[in-house]
């Protein structure tokens, strides 16, 4: 009897994952090329079509056949119309109907829904955050996500197409510019083009002239990943810019515990990666500015599912969609 089995997709603004995935969690291939959006949302949902034709292929190998993709995307989205209303980094997605024309070219069943949510589902799957029943989820890439579990579910509000954004409540009103067009956002502060955007300020502002992270911005090669070598190499900007995205994520943090009367947050994503980095002064910055709960009362773990984490939650959202239509 053939099994079923479910395609994950997480598409970030680097990065396409896509993963063939069984019942219980089990990632049975899985693949990665690059978002590349500067060529259009057209041709990104193609190349996402012809990922996911692959997977739906290599099922048969497992013994299995694909039952639901579950799509996971950056932004605000409209899950009941499968629209991607508005992704920051993903600027040319504009109210494009992504998970239906990802259904049509496949023909199979499409269930979309914000990528730090799936996060969310991931970890409280198979992750950190199983056994917690109330916690805040960050996720740390080209830009910053959020999610919030409260009771044990992914938190939807007023089913607004958002939710748990903390990437866009702002942490400085007269800080630097955010892709979503505010000033002083936690994104433009502590995410991977927060991190690249830094070194080229210090750059125009001749507060660096010259070493490794110069040459690369001058060049235009800089990467979140050359900032974070260069911190761990003793550069002093590096380890700025990583201080700042610690204050940065310990002030909204804190805040968003004092608002919701929670003491758990899960940080993932790619640039949770530089944890050591940051994890101090996002200490500080939490005892610094919370007053409702002591500092060794907080709890700030690192997701445990790396960037797998999208993927598996991106199961288990068409797994709690199949079983809500079946009852």
């Amino acid at each position: 009897m053939e099994k079923e089995l479910f395609i994950g997709v997480d598409i970030g603004g680097t990065h396409m994952r896509t993963a063939l995935i069984d019942g219980r969690g089990e990632i049975l291939k899985s693949q990665r090329i690059l978002t590349d959006i500067s060529r259009g949302a057209s041709a990104v949902s193609n190349r996402l079509a012809e990922e996911c034709r692959s997977l739906i292929g290599a099922a048969a190998g497992h013994n299995g056949h694909v039952a639901a993709i579950g799509l996971g995307v950056a932004g605000k989205i409209n899950r009941s119309h499968g629209l991607v209303v508005f992704s920051p980094n993903l600027p040319q997605m504009l109210n494009y109907p992504l998970a239906i024309e990802l259904q049509e070219q496949t023909g199979i069943p499409v269930v979309m829904e914000n990528d730090a949510n799936l996060f969310g589902l991931g970890e409280q799957w198979l992750g950190a955050g199983r056994g917690i029943s109330n916690w805040a989820g960050v996720t740390l890439g080209t830009g910053v996500g959020g999610c919030l579990i409260i009771g044990g579910r992914i938190w939807n509000g007023d089913e607004l197409g958002f939710v748990g954004e903390i990437g866009h409540t702002i942490v400085d009103p007269h800080g630097p510019m955010c892709v979503c067009g505010l000033r002083g956002c936690l994104e433009a502060h502590s995410s991977g083009r927060a991190l690249v955007e830094g070194v080229t300020e210090s750059v125009a502002g001749k507060e660096i002239t010259s070493g490794a992270l110069y040459e690369l911005s001058t060049c235009a090669r800089l990467t979140p990943v050359d900032v974070f070598n260069n911190a761990v190499n003793g550069d002093e900007t590096a380890i700025r810019l990583f201080r700042r995205m610690g204050w940065a994520l310990g002030l909204a943090i804190a805040n968003l515990f004092t608002l919701l009367g929670i003491r758990n947050a899960i940080i993932g994503g790619g640039v949770g990666a530089s944890w050591d980095l940051f994890m101090p002064s996002l200490r500080e910055s939490l005892a610094e500015h919370s007053c409702m709960l002591d500092e060794s009362s907080m709890v700030i773990a690192r997701g445990l599912l790396g960037d797998r984490a999208a993927l598996l939650g991106a199961a288990r959202l068409v797994q709690i969609a199949q079983h809500a239509s079946a009852v």
